[in-house]
């Protein structure tokens, strides 16, 4: 049986992309992810068969939710006192998201149960950080932490395939649902 590792999220506009990613590389440290695959993720749905995304699909078809007012606020750290990754928080999504995951489990997609917490992911980090590289981290969110975008409008969200490779992912959208009434 073949199996895509798949998710939902909301798709970017691409001068919050450009945005998102300047402030990425002013990071003088970590891994930024790549501008085309920023996201603001809302169910990772890991890997499922072609049937299950066939019933996902048909049911996100027929799912009705209005356009989302993102904001992206504050930037923080993800993974305790060795830190994964860099995000900054989104809000504005959480209607949607709970329905994402109701469709995935009519769907016959179980997703485990956690605390939904929006962030768009800007830089990863090694596992291990050098000397010093921690010092240069906390200087930057001394000067960055506080970074606000404007609010903006999505009018759909997406069914993205996540295509694993040595160099990083590479996203590739399945399906769009427009986000109306």
């Amino acid at each position: 049986m073949v199996c895509v590792r798949c998710f939902l999220a909301l798709p970017l506009p691409e001068a919050t992309r450009e945005t998102l990613a300047d402030l990425a590389h002013a990071l003088p440290m970590g891994r930024p992810v790549p501008e085309e695959n920023l996201h603001l993720t809302l169910a990772f749905l890991d890997e499922v068969t072609h049937d299950d995304l066939e019933r996902l699909h048909e049911g996100l078809e027929a799912m009705c939710a209005p356009p989302v007012t993102l904001t992206l606020s504050g930037l923080e750290l993800f993974g305790g006192k060795s830190p994964a990754l860099m995000a900054i928080l989104a809000s504005g999504a959480d209607a949607l998201q709970g329905k994402l995951v109701r469709a995935a489990g009519q769907a016959g997609i179980p997703l485990p149960r956690r605390r939904f917490r929006g962030h768009v992911t800007l830089t990863r980090f090694p596992r291990r950080m050098e000397p010093g590289q921690l010092d240069k981290l906390g200087l930057f969110l001394q000067s960055e932490a506080a970074t606000r975008l404007p609010p903006f409008e999505v009018g759909h969200f997406a069914l993205y395939a996540s295509h694993l490779h040595p160099e990083g992912a590479r996203h590739e959208v399945l399906a769009q649902y427009p986000l109306e009434g």
